[in-house]
């Protein structure tokens, strides 16, 4: 609010205007008014006391939702966390090529050589990422750069810090790639928490980006006409569990849903 609509509203209060015709004149909220008569001593003091005590009570409430939201959600992570336990060398092998699907640079027709390249700002998935490396794709860790693309306006020694701790890198391999700053951001990570992103590439290794492609295409033909999106796949363990399913309009499915191995086809 500018200043000069408060010195407006707090006149028309002395003059004897009601609560609601200065909320409706101004659409301001009822608690920002309350606050600014508040500190012309216009409000009667025992309707002062009233709100204030009000205004206790419900910072209580919410603290005490906030809290019990906090505790929910650290059980629910916990229960989750379990759940997942440790991988398998093929689930290591699954959930990376995944993540590579989603995020990784990949070859285009305009450039067959792209080499095998990762970019994120989270440190847990490009630690995530150097362990796949290593362990599903046998790469040396000599054959790994890092970049840090960070804005001119950011603080470049301690974003490189900061990355050399998560991914356990000396600093001084991180290669400094300064973005041109907007003075007016939309970005939300500004001020001392930015410490920009990270791309992790590989040397030589425009083959293994082919070979990850097939990887991502294994996947992708992995379930069969599920992995294309047909109704009713999703949220079920077979077709036709739900109308307009594959199982509706004559399709079976073969294979043992236990091992995770199915295979969609039309039924004769």
């Amino acid at each position: 609010m500018k200043r000069s609509e408060r010195q407006e509203a707090v006149a028309l209060r002395r003059q004897g205007l009601s609560y609601a015709a200065i909320l409706q004149r101004f659409g301001m909220a009822k608690s920002t008014l309350w606050r600014w008569l508040k500190a012309e001593g216009l409000v009667d003091p025992e309707s002062q006391q009233y709100t204030e005590r009000r205004l206790i009570a419900q910072r209580k409430a919410v603290e005490t939702i906030r809290r019990r939201r906090i505790q929910k959600t650290g059980a629910i992570m916990t229960q989750a966390r379990w759940e997942i336990g440790p991988l398998t060398p093929r689930e290591l092998h699954l959930v990376g090529a995944a993540l590579y699907w989603a995020e990784g640079s990949k070859q285009k027709p305009h450039n067959v050589c792209e080499r095998v390249a990762f970019s994120n700002s989270d440190p847990s998935m490009l630690r995530f990422f150097i362990v796949w490396l290593k362990e599903a794709c046998n790469v040396q860790a000599e054959r790994l750069t890092f970049d840090l693309y960070i804005h001119e306006s950011g603080n470049v020694d301690r974003a490189r810090q900061f990355w050399a701790a998560a991914l356990q890198i000396p600093a001084e391999r991180f290669r400094v790639r300064l973005k041109k700053h907007n003075l007016s951001p939309r970005r939300k990570n500004v001020g001392e928490r930015y410490v920009g992103l990270v791309r992790i590439s590989v040397k030589q290794s425009a083959d293994l980006n082919r070979k990850i492609a097939g990887w991502i295409e294994g996947l992708d033909h992995s379930l069969g006409e599920s992995a294309k999106g047909k109704p009713g796949d999703f949220g079920s363990p077979y077709p036709g569990s739900s109308p307009g399913s594959p199982a509706d309009h004559g399709w079976v499915m073969d294979g043992d849903r236990h091992n995770g191995r199915y295979h969609v086809r039309r039924s004769r």
